[in-house]
């Protein structure tokens, strides 16, 4: 099953008022694990991660082929931008696309519960296999928006998010939570006179990307917002339990 809503929230237990986990993005695959009543156990595939989710978010698309590399985009009813827009979608979502001419890319997407025909700008999506070298470049893109714990979907994401829908334009899906983003195989750094643009820097519970070797963006609570600064004025920050855990080389 994919998701068909711009996102949908994944929750760790079935209550209306519970945290957000995280979100699920537009065409996403899930596995159905549990059902109870409105509500879904599923894991996404994308990065495994397990929770409940609203059913009426789930449909089934038509086989993946795309995911939108802007920070957002528009399905349109016809291949016009003054035309009806049929769906609002957040950088990481997938489509089904099966013709691409001029500027705009046939998808499909489904609308009361019917398999509708829609256009997306060519320009904001790229196939499955594409890999964007410079996947820092896709994390400034995304500089001033708003913080969200568990945030996922462009309208308002937190640190790993910033993280992992960057990379993943790298050609890397990577997991969700630094917890485990921490431990992945990449080479380690003991010294901030190495860092440069590229490499990630992990405190407890936080992360944030080198842009060079001096600036770092992030996504956090103290600003509200994804911001960019020195690294320096994020470590004189943080106290005494939130020291840098690692330094590592995403490239």
């Amino acid at each position: 099953m994919n998701i068909i809503t711009p996102s949908t929230y994944m929750k760790s237990n079935t209550q209306s008022v519970s945290l957000l986990e995280t979100e699920c993005l537009y065409g996403e695959k899930v596995e159905i694990l549990d059902k109870y009543q409105e509500w879904v156990y599923c894991k996404l595939n994308t990065d495994n991660y397990c929770g409940w989710i609203q059913k009426n978010s789930l449909g089934q698309l038509k086989k993946i082929t795309h995911r939108v590399i802007n920070k957002s985009s528009f399905i349109y009813r016809e291949t016009n931008p003054k035309s009806e827009i049929l769906l609002r979608i957040p950088m990481g979502a997938r489509l089904a696309v099966e013709n691409i001419k001029s500027n705009w890319a046939q998808t499909f997407l489904i609308i009361n519960n019917k398999m509708q025909v829609g256009y997306v700008p060519s320009g904001h999506i790229v196939d499955n296999d594409n890999k964007v070298n410079d996947w820092v470049k896709i994390a400034q893109t995304l500089e001033g928006t708003p913080y969200r714990w568990g945030g996922r979907d462009t309208l308002g994401i937190d640190c790993s998010a910033l993280l992992q829908l960057s990379y993943q334009t790298y050609g890397q899906n990577i997991p969700r939570n630094t917890s485990e983003q921490v431990n992945l195989k990449k080479n380690t750094l003991t010294n901030l006179n190495n860092l440069k643009r590229g490499c990630v820097v992990f405190w407890p519970g936080h992360v944030g990307i080198m842009i060079d070797k001096v600036n770092c963006i992030h996504a956090n609570s103290f600003h509200m917002k994804t911001v960019t600064e020195p690294l320096f004025d994020i470590i004189n920050r943080m106290d005494k339990d939130h020291l840098i855990a690692k330094m590592m080389d995403f490239n």
